[in-house]
């Protein structure tokens, strides 16, 4: 079994967290000085969650934002986005 994500609502990411205090991080990667991995002219934050025994996180947020090197404190066009982590077949299973 693998998951896919599925985009949701910063409603549902906070509704499912409110809900479930038992979620534990499975990742996360934190680059506000830039994104190494990607844009580094970017901040980011990535966050999955999930059950402790799970297999997969059930949930995924990330934040990015524009750097401002005058300002680091400053975050312009500040993007939120979240997931849902669905599992999917495995092709080889």
């Amino acid at each position: 079994m693998d998951y896919k994500i599925i985009k949701t609502t910063a409603s549902v990411w906070t509704a499912i967290k409110a809900a479930h205090d038992d979620l534990i991080v499975f990742g996360s990667y934190s680059a506000p000085s830039g994104d190494s991995f990607g844009d580094p002219s970017k901040g980011k934050m990535f966050t999955s969650l999930g059950f402790k025994n799970g297999d997969w996180p059930i949930i995924q947020a990330e934040t990015t934002w524009d750097i401002d090197h005058s300002d680091p404190c400053k975050r312009p066009n500040e993007k939120h986005e979240y997931w849902l982590c669905i599992p999917s077949k495995c092709d080889e299973c």
